[in-house]
């Protein structure tokens, strides 16, 4: 799957070529040390050194290097460049086709560690909607980037690793390099696949890297993130034992819970006749998030929503709407995975459980 930066970013970068060319990132340490590594890549168009940062980014320091040492971005290429904006490589073969083989789960994003995306510095691509997503591909940022530093839809930041110290001249020739379009790599229609392939012939080591500091690092790293998992999530159980009380005192009535984690309240059971799953229904409707706020109401619009029950609509009205009876009025408590999940909404956080009170009014 093609791992995309927002659309947003785009923009940010065409906006980044109005204004003067950026300075290049501050010096590097002389000669790198065992928690910043050197390593090489050579490419087609001339080399580039990078120094990465082990000490502020070590999970993702420690997958890049893998990969370099499984050989895997051997004959890859840089396959999308946006001159105002980041040179992005290590996923696809001459071909155009992504390089599946020897992929890893996706890896932490360590987005807040401090390092930003300015020009010059070496981040990780992944999938929108998916924070932990990161693989191979990575990108170089040819312009300050601030907006890559700042939490995306889905609620994390693109993390940075380390920085260019030799080799800007062959960065920019990569940048300056003719794209066009390309079949196999739509890119909404835009022209970011190098005209003539910029082949990334190896990725090598090339200075110290202490690789026990540096996996201790990690296991640290990890361990107090499931610590900090943890507790948010204890945390998160109690706030929502408390929701559930609130509203059974409110509604007089008991929360049912289904099997994908559903929960509904009925406030009013109707009387009418209830629909299929393949039915197509017309209801009101009012959406809250946990903390009280209202996000979405048909109610206050004063026109019903028709809702199509094989789809087209989160899976929590698809489970909670056809078990009502027309003239019933029921609240569901829907999770996120049932809901936006990760994603979220304009007016919706990543992760964030919904509250909707549904009216049943007819069957279409």
């Amino acid at each position: 799957m093609t791992r995309w930066l927002t659309a947003l970013t785009l923009l940010i970068g065409v906006a980044s070529a109005l204004a003067e060319d950026p300075k290049p990132v501050a010096a590097a340490t002389p000669a790198g040390d065992k928690m910043h590594p050197r390593v090489k890549i050579e490419t087609s168009l001339g080399d580039i050194v990078l120094e990465l940062d082990a000490e502020k980014a070590p999970v993702t320091v420690l997958n890049f290097i893998r990969y370099a040492e499984d050989k895997h971005y051997d004959g890859t290429i840089f396959h999308r460049v946006i001159k105002t904006f980041m040179i992005q490589g290590g996923g696809y073969t001459l071909d155009m086709d992504e390089k599946k083989e020897g992929l890893r789960p996706g890896i932490k994003n360590e987005w807040q560690n401090g390092l930003k995306n300015v020009r010059g510095t070496v981040s990780m691509a992944r999938l929108g909607g998916n924070p932990d997503s990161a693989t191979a591909q990575f990108f170089i940022n040819v312009v300050d980037n601030a907006r890559l530093d700042a939490p995306q839809a889905d609620g994390a930041a693109y993390a940075v690793f380390g920085k260019v110290v030799e080799g800007t001249e062959t960065v920019d020739k990569i940048r300056d390099t003719a794209v066009t379009t390309h079949p196999k790599y739509p890119a909404g229609g835009q022209a970011v696949v190098p005209s003539e392939p910029v082949v990334i012939k190896s990725v090598k080591l090339v200075g110290d890297f202490d690789r026990a500091a540096v996996e201790t690092n990690v296991k640290s790293a990890e361990a107090a993130a499931k610590e900090t998992a943890a507790k948010a999530k204890a945390e998160k159980a109690k706030e929502f034992e408390t929701l559930i009380k609130k509203i059974e005192d409110e509604t007089k009535g008991k929360v049912v819970t289904t099997d994908s984690g559903l929960m509904y309240v009925d406030l009013k059971v109707g009387e009418g006749n209830m629909p299929k799953k393949t039915d197509k229904v017309s209801v009101h409707y009012t959406g809250w998030l946990t903390d009280g706020t209202k996000f979405d109401s048909s109610v206050d619009r004063g026109t019903p929503y028709d809702v199509t029950l094989t789809g087209g609509v989160i899976q929590g009205w698809l489970e909670g709407i056809p078990t009502m009876k027309v003239g019933g009025k029921r609240k569901l408590i829907i999770p996120s995975d049932l809901a936006y999940g990760k994603s979220g909404r304009p007016s919706i956080p990543p992760n964030a459980t919904l509250i909707f009170d549904v009216e049943l009014l007819e069957i279409k």
